[in-house]
């Protein structure tokens, strides 16, 4: 029996204390939206104007400077847009400072009725 409880503990416990030790990198959260606000998911396709191929829900990222930019799931529950929503995209890249051990959640504030003034966003960031 104790045999039993020591390997339920090692395949367990020990990997919980292991995930929770700080990272080395960022974690990147883009598959929730704050409809409320006007701040919409995003698949980012493009980190450092190179294609990028991450999971659409979210990723880790290496710490530093980047710009990350893609393409949003606009939400108009909260905030109707005027005229139609296309696919094309022309806002701006985010550029951020990104830190390791660091969760940022990135969306696209679409607040302004005035699609050019549309932009990414990190709207919250956690240690």
């Amino acid at each position: 029996m104790k045999t039993l409880t020591f390997v339920l503990f090692c395949l367990f416990l020990l990997p919980l204390q292991a995930n929770a030790k700080k990272t080395d990198k960022a974690m990147i959260v883009t598959s929730v939206d704050k409809a409320a606000q006007c701040i919409s998911s995003v698949h980012v396709l493009k980190i450092d104007g190179r294609e990028a191929r991450v999971q659409r829900m979210g990723f880790d990222l290496e710490p530093g400077k980047h710009t990350l930019s893609g393409k949003a799931f606009i939400n108009t529950s909260f905030c109707p847009t005027v005229g139609r929503v296309s696919n094309q995209n022309h806002t701006p890249p985010l550029e951020a400072e990104f830190e390791a051990g660091k969760t940022y959640w990135v969306g696209l504030d679409h607040s302004s009725p005035d699609r050019r003034d549309w932009k990414y966003v990190t709207w919250k960031v956690k240690d």
